[in-house]
């Protein structure tokens, strides 16, 4: 059973709620559009853990990684909880749940260093950055095994992914700099996890 999969999704819906429809300020001026589909970034767990080169350059460092957490717009949770559960039981299936767990992690924060430090980002939020090192760590694992079939995942899965990664090259300068960062954290993390360990 993909434990760190299942909770790590479980966590960000739990979170993605609470922010989005419960721990929004009464004077924040949401519409139900923000809402539901274009997402808003004015809920108090957003505003603590976001993405941003300013408030990491003050000290608040959890920054790096804690963004990985959060979620703007229905669409972003949706698409990215799905390919989640797709690489992240295909990766777990072979590694464990620990060491997906440290692919992810490693690979949220090199992009979130990335992000701070070079392209100094002002806000940023979203699970895809940890997703695009699981892919890289995917595709390390599906050379070492000789098969893009080396987990129990279907054709259907595999396509979904692919077509998650296509778009993730489609949302701007931003999104494709954090895609790309995450994906070399999770070719370095790969490597080593799967070779070393």
């Amino acid at each position: 059973m993909p434990v760190f999969t299942l909770s790590f999704c479980a966590l960000i819906i739990v979170i993605y709620i609470l922010d989005a429809f419960v721990l929004v300020p009464e004077n924040a001026g949401i519409t139900a559009k923000e809402r539901f589909l274009t997402g808003h970034n004015k809920g108090l767990i957003n505003r603590a853990l976001h993405l941003s080169d300013e408030k990491i350059r003050r000290g608040e460092v959890w920054r790096l990684v804690s963004s990985a957490l959060l979620h703007v717009g229905t669409p972003h949770i949706i698409t990215n909880t799905l390919a989640m559960l797709i690489v992240g039981y295909a990766v777990e299936s072979q590694l464990g749940a620990l060491r997906t767990l440290v692919c992810y992690a490693v690979s949220a924060l090199v992009s979130g260093l990335f992000m701070a430090f070079i392209y100094k980002l002002h806000e940023g939020e979203g699970a895809s950055p940890g997703i695009f090192g699981l892919i890289a760590v995917f595709i390390i694992l599906a050379v070492k095994n000789g098969t893009l079939f080396f987990s129990p995942l279907p054709l259907w899965a595999l396509i979904i992914l692919g077509i998650y990664v296509i778009t993730g090259f489609f949302g701007g300068k931003a999104t494709l700099c954090e895609h790309l960062s995450g994906f070399a954290g999770g070719l370095l993390t790969g490597l080593a996890v799967i070779f070393l360990m």
